[in-house]
């Protein structure tokens, strides 16, 4: 009882730091709208193919570290095996930092092949500019992934939702005073990576001591570690094909005009999944300790109590997306409306790998990582056939069925495996609740959203109208145990702050 009272502790906390970390990458999309606004449809969309490129790469250049320090650091802590928990940091950091090096030289020397394949002279350019991104952004991960693997979760928030979105949207704005083009912007990219790289060093060393890095960096290659990374670090190169495939279609077959529309629709549509990404790294190192304990009961809990946060926080984004796609899209540019139709379709992916996304640590913090591998294999060759038949004949809509069906097809397998293994599965029946709420605040927002006809007053309107609408539901539906003490905690720690500043009678 006490454990799970405090995995419920350490998630509405972590739950609420990484809620701030999604708040201030709010101003991600906010930067996304200036960069088609201030540098025109055909920069942003080589732009969008330039990033997609070091996307792929900088998730590569780890070889798995992620998810290895997620899970050995937690689990070796949890046993008390320190110098184990030390030794895997090093052996992560090592790791990506020799890899990514490579594909960052690697990915300067190929810039004319990739250049001529797209019929884009600027990528000769640009993608040597970017090159050192690959490396700067994996660190950056990896750095974070280790405080998040000791339980640490303000780092994430300090470093990739504060002073990343910040210092990007800063250097875009200033690239653009000094001229704007696509060079400046790429310039813009690399200098971000700089210095969020650095402070994810500061980060790292502030939760773990600099004495404990550079012994880490010097120690002993961790005796498990590589063993299990490669086949997680193939598993992460498939999942960034899974999820950059459709870029890469789009821009062969559509052209970069229309990479320019899709990627909006797409940046868009992430908004829906976010709310899973907030709890991504609190469930993982739980899951790795109780597997390491044996306790399935914990895992279950965790897991089903989690999801069940995940889809009340995703559906009603959801919800407001879709109906309001239009004049989402606007905010671009008049000619990024024509991403609505697949705007949807990808707003109903996003929900399904918001609402089904967690499970897969089951299986990654088991330490089945080749089976997670062979899962994001058949995802991603689903993908790129799906798309090949799709993205010629429908051209961008094509690419968001592709998407769907591939997504769809990976979070269902995952699901099935992590039952038949574990015996474990996200499923309550408290999660019909939040799917009933969100289909009435879909009416009430398609209702109001015709009422009114200027943006903003239909933002406003629609947005208000359908929090109201999906909060009543909810509560008239009843809210879980946990969501209920956590509410009465916050009241009383709210009226202790009110009577503590009250003046003495």
């Amino acid at each position: 009882m006490e454990k799970k009272a405090s995995d419920v502790r350490h998630a509405a906390r972590g739950g609420l730091v990484q809620l701030l970390a999604a708040i201030g990458q709010g101003l991600m999309p906010v930067t996304q709208v200036l960069m088609a606004r201030l540098y025109g449809l055909a920069t942003f969309g080589a732009f969008q193919a330039n990033a997609a490129i070091v996307d792929v790469l900088a998730r590569t250049g780890p070889v798995g570290s992620i998810g290895s320090l997620h899970r050995f650091i937690a689990g070796h802590r949890a046993t008390g095996e320190e110098d184990l928990a030390q030794r895997a940091l090093g052996s992560g950091i090592r790791l990506t930092a020799t890899v990514s090096t490579v594909l960052a030289m690697g990915m300067a020397l190929l810039a004319p092949i990739l250049a001529r394949a797209w019929s884009e002279p600027s990528m000769t350019t640009t993608l040597p500019i970017m090159a050192p991104t690959v490396l700067l952004t994996a660190l950056t991960m990896v750095l974070v992934a280790a405080t998040v693997g000791a339980k640490v979760q303000r780092m994430n928030l300090y470093v990739r939702g504060i002073a990343e979105p910040a210092l990007l949207l800063a250097a875009v704005l200033i690239a653009w005073r000094l001229g704007g083009g696509l060079r400046n912007l790429a310039v813009a990219y690399v200098t971000t990576g700089v210095l969020v790289a650095a402070l994810a060093v500061a980060a790292c060393a502030r939760v773990f001591g600099g004495r404990y890095l550079r012994r880490a960096l010097a120690s002993e290659p961790h005796p498990g570690f590589l063993r299990f990374a490669l086949p997680f670090g193939v598993s992460d190169v498939l999942s960034a094909i899974l999820q950059r495939a459709d870029a890469f279609l789009v821009a062969t077959f559509a052209g970069f005009d229309a990479l320019a529309v899709y990627a909006a629709a797409e940046y868009v549509t992430r908004l829906i999944a976010n709310p899973r990404y907030l709890f991504d790294h609190i469930l993982a190192p739980v899951v790795a300790e109780a597997l390491q304990t044996g306790d399935r009961a914990r895992v279950r809990y965790n897991l089903a109590l989690l999801t069940r946060w995940v889809t009340i926080a995703c559906a009603p984004v959801a919800v407001t997306v879709i109906v309001l796609r239009s004049e989402i899209l606007s905010l671009y540019g008049n000619a990024f409306v024509a991403g609505a139709g697949a705007l949807v379709i990808l707003s109903v992916a996003h929900l399904i790998i918001g609402c089904l996304g967690l499970t897969p640590y089951v299986v990654s913090m088991g330490g089945r990582s080749r089976l997670l591998m062979f899962n994001n294999l058949g995802a991603a060759l689903l993908n790129v056939a799906v798309g090949l038949v799709l993205v010629p004949r429908m051209g961008i809509s094509g690419a968001a069925i592709a998407v769907l069906v591939s997504a769809t097809a990976f979070q269902v397998a995952l699901t099935i495996e992590a039952w038949i293994i574990e015996r474990v599965h996200p499923f309550t029946t408290s999660l019909v609740k939040p799917l009933v709420a969100a289909a009435v605040a879909l009416a009430a927002e398609i209702a109001l959203r015709g009422l009114v006809h200027g943006r903003a007053a239909r933002f406003g309107l629609v947005i208000a109208g359908g929090l109201v609408s999906y909060g009543a539901v909810l509560l008239m539906l009843g809210l879980g145990a946990e969501e209920k003490e956590i509410l009465k905690r916050l009241a009383a720690r709210a009226g202790r702050r009110l009577r503590g500043g009250a003046p003495s009678p």
